[in-house]
């Protein structure tokens, strides 16, 4: 708390609510008169979003942002983010232990180390959330936003391929809750309660329980939930000009994460049942069960550590934050978002394959966003605002024990540390702003930009001899900007194009500094020009938005993890190319039916792109960069006397992509498809839902996330889950 940076967030936060307090005076009660819906008439609704800090249509928005709304995440079963990603074009959600990596349009990081931050922002109510915190459950969510493309203008640092905002659901001015229970395969149980209280005219307050029970998909009974979150929150609306809104939760996590199988090789037996040895087959995994994590029978002989063991885990996570908007006239507001986050999971056992491993992250994170909005006239709208953030992490990854950092003599070669980053502090801050000028009736430009400090300093222990202590300290001067245009061709017709850039602070190797070799690993940039279409035809009942874009992602941050090897450099990637489509189309041809399709296609390719050793590896696509992906889904709603029965179906698919930019043996994910089903009863009152529901229907196996190592090798992976299927319910009282 003596850092500069902590005072400044304070600063600015006591300088929100000083700026507040005289608008708090008056008493007179909220409006109780519920706001027409936008798309209360016929054809489709239309969905308001803040991807852009902002309230406005999506369909006005020129960007291609995915919206969903709690009510459609609760009936698709998505419960965490991982499940999220059949709902978003382009975009892969992978887990990877206690954490669940994000890319969006081939772009984000692929390591869960300290020293490697995210690409891709994930935020909690405008709180940017460490990327352990991202598997955490989804819960009583208003709604789920997904930003692709460089956001540096708006979000800054970790948002060089996007952002994911995830909203709560705020507490109302009504007396009421609900309950919605689940139960399924591998002894699913799965119950989450709302309590929502009035206090009085002004003040609500909103708690939320979400428990979640189930065995593990692999054979150790790993993979498996134990996991309890609660969310508290108050709402405060003096008047109509002042609205105060403060939350907080916890995470506790005692399932168990997933183990990683070997993936690539295929047992040989002779003719008496005797194992031979192994061929390469890109798809084979040791035993006809992809999900079994042991080594039985003649594979013990693989298991040179012991059968593996059920992971074991300790996760406790706390955050609170809140969101202070206060008018200041009648065209200017006043938001302010503090928050803090602290997490620490200690994954005490988990397998790579046949070896045992452990791995501890830790983050104390402050974070303060103040932001002036308002209009000039009906002209211009416009945004400014400071952000400020203090984070100081550590992180130990072990290979060859699952005892911890007591078990690891000094200068061990085995077993070693994969990451040792004893303290690693980033803070910093930035200014921003962004305006959109009407010229015209028709005719739009927006134009905004960010100036940032980042500043790291860390330390800890040499990978590369186990021994040395190393030091970092670097400070980064960014500045990012956006210029773009809209026309409204007709009413619902929309046409929009825009430039902008975004980047990724500079980051450390955990080596030691050497004559002719420096620890720096330079910031990554993006930039990325776009353009495309939303319309609405057809009486409002078909909406087709596609949006064309091409971004050059230069100085990519990135490293060829081979997790038998002490170290392994991150190193910058010269040149990326991006270029790509997106494709979204909803047809709504009756009240009771609607039918949905994203097609993304991304060429995600390197452009320059030499390994420190002179490897070339251009030409070949990025980690996880499917070049199609296409979700689709269609409902239809059987009309009853005291409701309607909704049957959905959903699918999934991916085309071929790699899980490392050298394309090593074991890493590919050949093309899938995935199928989902839903048929749920709906009460006329809204207060009571039963149904069945079903997810990979078609039971594909396939990858999480995959590294090139392993005994025999030559990849281990996670896996994504099996089939699942099960009965859910919830009722409103």
């Amino acid at each position: 708390m003596k850092s500069e940076t902590m005072r400044w967030i304070l600063a600015t936060s006591a300088l929100a609510w000083v700026v507040a307090a005289p608008a708090h005076g008056q008493d007179t009660p909220p409006s109780t008169s519920a706001p027409g819906s936008a798309g209360s008439g016929s054809g489709i609704a239309d969905i308001v979003v803040t991807a852009q800090k902002r309230s406005e249509n999506l369909q006005k928005a020129p960007v291609a942002i995915t919206a969903i709304g709690g009510a459609t995440l609760t009936e698709k079963g998505v419960t965490n983010l991982t499940v999220a990603q059949e709902l978003v074009p382009g975009a892969r959600f992978h887990q990877e232990g206690n954490t669940v990596q994000v890319f969006l349009r081939g772009v984000g990081s692929n390591l869960d180390f300290a020293n490697v931050q995210p690409s891709v922002a994930f935020n909690f109510n405008g709180i940017f959330i460490p990327r352990e915190g991202t598997s955490v459950g989804l819960y009583d969510i208003d709604r789920f936003e997904v930003l692709p493309g460089p956001q540096g203008t708006l979000y800054g640092r970790s948002a060089i391929g996007g952002t994911v905002n995830v909203s709560f659901r705020k507490p109302e001015f009504v007396n009421g809750g609900s309950f919605n229970l689940e139960a399924g395969n591998y002894n699913l149980a799965h119950v989450t309660g709302v309590a929502n209280y009035a206090l009085s005219n002004t003040l609500a307050v909103r708690a939320v329980a979400d428990y979640i029970y189930r065995s593990g998909f692999m054979h150790t009974d790993s993979d498996s939930k134990k996991d309890f979150s609660g969310r508290l929150s108050a709402l405060w609306k003096p008047n109509d000009d002042v609205s105060l809104y403060v939350w907080g939760y916890t995470a506790q996590k005692h399932g168990n994460t997933p183990n990683l199988v070997n993936k690539g090789s295929k047992p040989v037996y002779d003719a008496n049942g005797n194992l031979t040895g192994f061929v390469y087959d890109e798809n084979a995994f040791l035993t006809k069960n992809p999900y079994n994590d042991s080594r039985p029978g003649q594979l013990a002989s693989t298991a040179p550590f012991g059968q593996p063991t059920t992971s074991t885990q300790h996760y406790n996570n706390w955050a609170g934050g809140a969101q202070l908007d206060v008018k200041l006239g009648d065209h200017v507001t006043l938001t302010d978002i503090p928050g803090y986050v602290y997490l620490n999971a200690i994954t005490n056992v988990y397998w790579l394959g046949a070896i045992p491993a452990y791995k501890h992250d830790e983050y104390h994170q402050a974070s303060n966003e103040l932001r002036l909005s308002g209009d000039i006239g009906s002209r211009l709208n416009w945004l400014t605002g400071l952000y400020l953030y203090h984070n100081v992490q550590q992180g130990q990854g072990i290979v060859g024990t699952a005892n911890g950092p007591a078990s690891v003599p000094a200068g061990s070669l085995f077993p070693f540390y994969s990451s040792h980053v004893l303290r690693n502090r980033l803070e910093g801050g930035a200014v921003f702003g962004q305006a959109t000028y009407k010229i015209g009736d028709k005719l739009r430009l927006t134009a905004g930009a960010r100036y940032g400090i980042d500043k790291t300093k860390a330390n800890g222990i040499s990978l590369d001899d186990q021994v040395t202590p190393y030091f970092f300290n670097h400070t980064v001067h960014r500045f990012d900007y956006k210029v773009g245009a809209q026309y409204d061709i007709t009413p619902r017709i929309m046409a929009y194009a825009q430039f902008q850039t975004g980047y990724q602070p500079a980051t450390f190797n955990e080596v030691a500094n050497l004559p002719g070799r420096s620890n720096l690993v330079k910031s990554g940039k993006l930039k990325s020009v776009s353009g495309g279409i939303k319309s609405r035809w057809f009486n409002n009942t078909l909406q087709i938005n596609d949006e064309i874009f091409y971004s050059v992602y230069n100085d990519l941050q990135t490293q060829a993890y081979d997790a038998s090897a002490l170290y392994n450099p991150i190193f910058n990637a010269k040149k990326v190319s991006i270029p790509g489509n997106q494709l979204d189309i909803l047809w709504e041809p009756t009240r009771n039916d609607k039918i949905n399709l994203s097609v993304s296609y991304i060429k995600y390719r390197n452009k320059n792109f030499v390994e420190p050793n002179g490897l070339n590896f251009n030409g070949l696509s990025g980690p996880y960069a499917a070049d199609w992906t296409i979700n689709g889904g269609i409902s239809h709603d059987f009309q009853m006397r005291s409701g309607y029965v909704r049957a959905s179906v959903d699918g999934h698919y991916e085309s071929k992509w790699y899980a490392d930019f050298v394309h090593n043996l074991g890493t590919r994910q050949d093309a899938y498809a995935k199928l989902n089903a839903e048929l749920i009863y709906y009460s006329d009152d809204g207060r009571y839902n039963f149904g069945f529901w079903g997810r990979n229907l078609t039971n594909k196996v396939v990858i999480a996330a995959t590294a090139a190592a392993g005994i025999p090798g030559p990849a281990t992976a996670y896996l994504d889950a099996p089939r699942t299927y099960g009965i859910r319910g919830g009722f409103k009282f």
